[in-house]
């Protein structure tokens, strides 16, 4: 599909983004990049940012960082600009985000519901393009519809699909993904505005080279050291 078809979709789509506004499922992907250690004065790169509804709450907790937000349409980039008069730590940039220099390197790069929307035929070039501005111990943060979600939607709703609108299963993903050099650190399925399920999220790294494991010493008793172990696993686990 043409880039120009998906562009005049997102132009005509910025108005009802302005209607909707904040909601759950932005704050619900704040708290997911706060999970997987955003923090102030980190380089932050936001892909699809649309009107800038997640941009604002990613750039509250950046007063002396700075965060690139970047999307196909000019329409919704005019928007966030609109919003955002003033605010020397916030970038916005209309840009195809496949294909345009991403710039970087990047501690973070959020992808809020924005794979599920770009080709299938694309997505190779998307990851490569993501592990080459990404920082060396960065983290890449995706959130979309859980698929098993986007095709009940299909199938029952369908006027509720946009332009492009994918079933992304995780095992084709990792595939994807993985050729262009970047692991899953973590990965959930959520729901947010159904008892099931509704949306999924996942967290990249670069693939070690030449990895460094160091033992840990410790002179604590086995129960103990047990019991550090897991609470150190579950805090860097998805939380809701």
């Amino acid at each position: 599909m043409e880039t120009t078809i998906i562009k005049d979709f997102y132009d005509s789509f910025a108005k009802e983004q302005v209607k909707t506004g904040i909601n759950e499922r932005h704050h619900l992907i704040l708290e997911l990049a706060l999970t997987n250690g955003l923090k102030d004065g980190m380089r932050v790169l936001e892909l699809g940012c649309g009107i800038g509804t997640l941009t604002g709450l990613l750039a509250e907790r950046l007063p002396n960082g700075h965060l690139v937000a970047m999307d196909l349409s000019p329409e919704s980039i005019a928007h966030a600009r609109s919003f955002f008069i003033g605010r020397t730590n916030v970038e916005l940039r209309v840009a195809d985000v496949v294909s345009d220099p991403l710039g970087g390197p990047y501690d973070l790069i959020v992808l809020p519901d924005i794979l599920e929307h770009i080709p299938l035929v694309r997505h190779n070039e998307l990851f490569q393009h993501l592990r080459e501005a990404l920082q060396p111990n960065g983290r890449i943060l995706v959130h979309s519809p859980d698929p098993f979600y986007s095709e009940w939607l299909r199938k029952n709703r369908p006027a509720s699909q946009q332009v492009v609108d994918l079933a992304l299963h995780l095992p084709e993903l990792v595939a994807t993904f993985s050729q262009a050099g970047l692991c899953l650190l973590h990965y959930q399925r959520h729901s947010i505005w159904t008892e099931q399920p509704d949306y999924m999220a996942f967290s990249l790294v670069h693939v070690p080279v030449d990895p460094a494991f160091t033992p840990i010493v410790s002179t604590t008793s086995w129960a103990a050291r047990s019991k550090q172990v897991i609470k150190k696993a579950l805090k860097k686990v998805f939380v809701r």
